[in-house]
């Protein structure tokens, strides 16, 4: 979608679960190891893993999305991953952002059709910022689909996996 900066996609490997992990480790510096490095590998995220799931922030690297969760699911020969990509850790955080921007509009409708008496000078400052958030928006969200891609090509790269489509993981596998 245009305007929703969160990405879900499957990815099926033929690695075993630790060895998901491990690859996801070797980018990571964990929030349970005291935050310290310890090789010389470039760490692209801070964050949670283990064999089961991970919860990934983005410090590093400008080319892929902000904030990256997974599940990792299957067994040996046949291990499924969900990533869920976004701009923002929750969505709730997008909520407030749209909400802010719909109260601004319809207030500044209300204005500018001359419901309210409101001072010119008043107006000409709100809808700069109004317009100004509004933009900032719109090119954030096109930066994200553009991170998402790449998120999509790197963690593809890193779990040696291909991207599925969601009919094609088993039902077992699949969580309401």
């Amino acid at each position: 979608m245009f305007l929703y900066p969160f990405k879900t996609i499957w990815l099926k490997t033929d690695v075993n679960r630790a060895v998901l992990s491990d690859f996801i480790l070797q980018q990571t510096y964990l929030s349970d190891a005291d935050y310290r490095k310890k090789d010389a590998l470039t760490k692209f995220f801070y964050g949670l893993v283990n064999e089961n799931e991970f919860v990934l922030e983005n410090i590093k690297n400008t080319r892929l999305p902000g904030f990256v969760e997974g599940d990792i699911l299957g067994v040996e020969e046949e291990t499924y991953v969900k990533l869920r990509m976004g701009a923002f850790r929750h969505i709730r955080i997008y909520i407030l952002y749209v909400l802010i921007v719909l109260a601004g509009l319809f207030f500044w409708t209300r204005a500018a059709l001359g419901m309210d008496v409101v001072d010119s000078g008043i107006l000409i400052g709100f809808s700069a910022i109004l317009f100004s958030l509004i933009g900032y928006c719109i090119y954030f969200l096109l930066l994200f689909t553009r991170k998402a891609r790449a998120g999509e090509d790197f963690f593809r790269g890193l779990l040696q996996g291909e991207v599925i489509d969601k009919k094609r993981v088993p039902s077992l596998f699949l969580r309401q």
